[in-house]
């Protein structure tokens, strides 16, 4: 049973694949994580084999599966967009979700977030940051945030993990979920930033993001 799955489902698909694996012992669960998009191009672009697919955001499967390749998803849990970071991380005393924008800007301290184009996190990551110009009422805080700490942008959220425990970074824009299944604080971000609360939808509605389509050279 080939299951690709996003990074920050590596935790829950484990679980789920040994509960499985109880019940159906002489099948052989090959779990393969990567960011959700990239997923979705090893089965659209590469013809791998994949029988579960298990992505961030199900729009993924909708924009770049349906028709062709599945017919249906399933709507099966909910996050929310959160700044993770350990007791070691520069600023750790003082930062709050008042605050982060401001924290994280400062030249001394580095942070993370993944690719748009690989990793839902990644395009979440700047709604965030677009919304949070918005909130805030500073139209040049979503490019500020965008634009600084390029270098380390990586393919999927999960791969930050790494740099933040060695404190090449203080900070990473991550799912909640992922925080705490990894033993890490984080700031909660306000309602109108942190995607979580369908209420909210025609203010998240105010942030767009292009990112690639389904054919190369496209987008959506």
């Amino acid at each position: 049973l080939v299951v690709f799955h996003a990074g920050s489902l590596a935790v829950p698909f484990k679980e789920v694949a040994e509960a499985f694996n109880k019940e159906y012992p002489n099948v052989r669960v090959l779990l393969e994580a990567a960011g959700s998009r990239a997923c979705a191009r090893k089965i659209s672009d590469l013809n791998r084999d994949c029988d579960v697919f298990g992505s961030a955001d199900y729009t993924v499967i909708d924009a770049l599966l349906i028709p062709e390749h599945t017919k249906w998803n399933i709507r099966f849990a909910a996050n929310e967009m959160v700044i993770a970071y350990t007791e070691h991380s520069r600023g750790a005393g003082e930062i709050n979700g008042d605050n982060w924008h401001r924290i994280l800007l400062e030249k001394k301290i580095a942070y993370g977030r993944s690719d748009p184009n690989a990793d839902p996190c990644g395009y979440r990551t700047v709604l965030t940051s677009k919304l949070a110009a918005i909130h805030y009422g500073d139209l040049s805080l979503a490019k500020r945030l965008q634009d600084k700490d390029r270098r380390h942008i990586r393919p999927k959220e999960t791969d930050l993990l790494a740099l933040l425990e060695v404190g090449e970074i203080d900070y990473v824009f991550i799912y909640r979920s992922v925080a705490k299944q990894h033993g890490l604080k984080w700031v909660e971000l306000p309602d109108e930033i942190n995607l979580k609360s369908p209420d909210m939808a025609e203010f998240y509605r105010q942030a767009t993001v292009e990112i690639s389509g389904q054919t190369p050279g496209s987008t959506i």
